[in-house]
């Protein structure tokens, strides 16, 4: 999250550092809301996690046998020239059945903060193929999820992931375009918490796969 926070402040600085040449550095801001749905692979489709707290005690940690999972996209950014800087926001709620018990059925709430970055080729066409990198921070949250003894709290994954971007922007007027795209990121968890355990590390880290596509609506101001 700090590492968020960073890129955001120079994003910042970079503009205000920029503000008097607007002849070479033209500007734009927008907002962008799509919907999409996202495809996913990787440990936690594979296997139940147990974990050791600081006290030696175990718990089994269930994990949501989520594939596909439908996903809103929402981003807000500034256009420098031919470079776009976004921040972007996803989430979702739904109910998975557990890798391992699939009798039991819980909520899951996934949700994603990253930065973005593209280069928007053809700019400043009404029509630019942008071609970028990621980087984001996910949370996990299945209830139910932590079996320690007799008692069954919720588990919450968390864990950073690096995108590669590609998306179209079709510019139906100056201000409103219409911008496909498909996000594909690798995560990495590296913590688990509940209540009862605190926050554990994993080692190894579940590693999984995102495969996002969505079609969304731009304002550009």
């Amino acid at each position: 999250m700090k590492r968020l926070l960073t890129l955001f402040v120079l994003l910042c600085a970079f503009t205000m550092a920029n503000a008097y040449n607007d002849d070479y550095w033209p500007r734009s801001y927008f907002i962008h809301a799509g919907f999409g749905a996202t495809a996913t692979r990787g440990d936690i489709n594979e296997r139940p996690i147990t974990v050791t707290d600081s006290t030696g005690k175990k718990s089994t940690i269930y994990t949501p046998a989520l594939e596909m999972i439908p996903t809103p996209d929402f981003t807000i950014g500034a256009n420098i020239r031919d470079f776009s800087l976004a921040i972007n926001f996803q989430y979702w709620k739904t109910s998975s059945e557990f890798i391992g018990n699939e009798t039991l059925s819980e909520d899951v709430t996934l949700w994603r903060l990253g930065f973005e970055v593209t280069y928007n080729l053809f700019w400043p066409d009404f029509f630019q193929i942008g071609l970028g990198l990621g980087y984001s921070y996910t949370n996990l949250k299945t209830e139910h999820s932590a079996f320690i003894g007799d008692r069954t709290l919720a588990s919450t994954l968390m864990g950073s992931g690096v995108g590669l971007i590609t998306n179209i922007h079709y510019y139906l007027t100056d201000n409103i375009a219409m911008v496909p795209a498909i996000k594909i990121y690798e995560n990495w968890f590296k913590a688990v918490n509940s209540s009862a355990t605190g926050t554990c590390d994993l080692d190894p880290y579940l590693w999984q796969t995102y495969v996002l596509v969505s079609l969304g609506l731009q304002f550009q101001f």
